[in-house]
């Protein structure tokens, strides 16, 4: 958890990982609007921030990244590195989500410093087309020491806001982590799409979402540090 010096707001970075079709975007803007967009498909990550009020902790700066699928076969290390929290989330109809899901906790855990982690289960409503049994992902999160719940993002599960908020308040519970880099430093351009795959922008009830292109955040970082080594030599 870090803390806005500017405006005293404690600040939680969430990440949300996991494989395609899962329903990441629609659980991300579910939380943050109250609103089902369905799944939306995108081949790069998308920065969404918030300012939200919590019940038991107060208000509370939020900013979700939703990690792109479009490289399942990478673990996407620099994101979780970034992150106080890690929601992991497959589908109950689709077996390789769940097993793609096992391997990011696992990789997790090796992990120095690790962020706290929570596992969902999405698209409960689709029951008749069960290939994962609540059973093995409450197992699979008994394992790891994490949270889980099966939650249906279609229907507006109550369990959903629950998982997000038990993150953000034991996240902020937690000593403030020193990060390498800020994915908040990528900001260009706000854009979203609407069904016609135009550009538009998105604001999300006073929020933003913003695209992380994965090729500026390694400019941004290479940037830094020429600026670092060029500040030590004038010294």
């Amino acid at each position: 958890m870090k803390n806005d010096d500017k405006s005293n707001v404690p600040k939680v970075r969430i990440a949300v990982l996991g494989s395609d079709n899962v329903g990441k975007s629609a659980l991300t803007v579910r939380y943050l609007t109250r609103r089902f967009i369905g799944e939306y498909r995108s081949n790069t990550d998308l920065l969404y921030k918030q300012t939200i009020s919590l019940d038991s902790a107060g208000l509370t700066e939020v900013e979700v990244v939703d990690i792109s699928s479009e490289n399942e076969n990478e673990f996407p290390m620099e994101q979780i590195q970034w992150a106080d929290a890690c929601m992991i989330v497959y589908s109950i109809t689709d077996r390789s989500s769940f097993e793609y899901a096992s391997r990011s906790l696992a990789e997790l855990k090796s992990i120095q410093n690790a962020p706290l982690a929570y596992l969902i289960a999405n698209k409960c409503e689709l029951d008749h087309l069960r290939e994962v049994n609540e059973t093995e992902g409450a197992s699979l999160a008994a394992t790891h020491s994490i949270g889980f719940c099966e939650i249906s993002v279609a229907e507006n599960s109550p369990n959903l806001y629950k998982a997000f908020e038990k993150l953000l308040i034991d996240s902020r519970a937690r000593p403030v982590k020193h990060r390498k880099f800020s994915v908040t430093k990528m900001i260009g351009t706000l854009i979203g799409a609407n069904n016609n795959g135009t550009k538009q922008q998105l604001l999300i009830n006073q929020g933003t979402v913003v695209p992380c292109h994965k090729g500026e955040l390694h400019k941004s970082r290479v940037l830094k540090r020429r600026q670092a080594f060029t500040a030590t030599a004038s010294l």
